[in-house]
């Protein structure tokens, strides 16, 4: 669900909220609900008079289409004058406001106690604990908190970061968020193999790409080749392009596949995806060459 569909959603809800008294059935909900609909979209007819912004959501949605840094901060200060407890928007300004990466390490926790504050008041952890990705509401703080892991990790603060990681999984056990993947590729690096075992049995023992390549390093980093070697047969079953990945990682070419990464995401089990996960968990992969020249090796006999 994009930005641009919670921000509906939470105007449909707002919208039943306002005609509540003329709810006394699923028919008349379902009667509201289209009346909303058929209002919304005639409002994005062409030749309708373009909308100035109102809410929130409005310069939130002009902050985020903008490239100047500038324009960007007033979009969100104006935001935050409307709402000044909301997180998107608080988030927001502390990247942009930051002079220094770490500057955001003393701004972010302030934020998330923030947020888990407003957490507590709506009842969402009593009621929707797990299910966080699936409430409109509470999705500012879950990628809030997931930005908060993001820059832990940048920062090199590894196993902070995976405690952080591991709190997302409880707020959200269906992990919309991919933090999954994020925590594997960290369990490989820390040379955690209990915790990386656990969280591949948790999620069913997904053959993954972004689980099974992390898990692969990880055996070869605690010297079980055997074990590595095992992984590698089971990513190349469900990504055949784990060869071809393999042999450019190890001759440093990558390069060759730069039009098969799309800026925009990855395919399940493509090149694309490798290629995404190699950049997006660098330090993970940057040290590894002997891994690379190995596994490309052993697979190719």
């Amino acid at each position: 669900m994009s930005r641009e569909t919670e921000k509906v959603m939470k105007q449909l809800t707002k919208y039943l909220d306002e005609h509540q008294d003329e709810i006394t059935g699923d028919d008349d909900m379902q009667r509201l609900v289209e009346r909303f609909m058929l209002e919304h979209n005639s409002n994005l007819q062409p030749g309708n008079v373009t909308r100035l912004p109102e809410t929130a959501d409005d310069y939130l949605a002009l902050a985020e289409e903008t490239g100047a840094k500038k324009k960007k901060l007033e979009y969100v200060q104006k935001a935050l004058k409307l709402e000044p407890d909301n997180l998107d928007a608080a988030l927001m300004n502390a990247e942009l406001t930051a002079k220094h990466p770490e500057e955001l390490l003393m701004t972010l926790p302030a934020l998330i106690e923030k947020g888990t504050e407003q957490m507590k008041a709506g009842g969402y952890f009593q009621e929707d604990m797990g299910d966080f990705w699936g409430v409109i509401e509470t999705r500012p703080y879950m990628r809030l908190r997931r930005y908060y892991m993001d820059t832990l990790v940048w920062n090199n603060m590894m196993k902070k970061a995976c405690a952080e990681g591991e709190e997302l999984l409880k707020l959200c056990t269906n992990d919309n968020l991919g933090v999954r993947y994020a925590l594997m590729h960290l369990y490989a690096y820390l040379e955690d193999e209990q915790a990386a075992l656990a969280l591949h049995k948790k999620y069913g023992g997904y053959e993954e790409t972004q689980m099974l390549l992390p898990l692969a390093v990880l055996y070869f980093k605690l010297g079980d080749l055997d074990r590595s070697m095992s992984y590698l047969r089971r990513l190349y079953k469900v990504n055949p392009e784990t060869k071809r990945f393999l042999v450019a990682a190890a001759a440093d070419n990558l390069e060759e596949y730069a039009d098969q990464a799309d800026p925009n995401g990855y395919y399940p089990g493509s090149m694309s995806e490798l290629l995404y996960e190699f950049m997006a968990y660098a330090y993970l992969f940057d040290p590894l060459d002997s891994f690379f020249d190995w596994s490309r090796r052993t697979l190719k006999k």
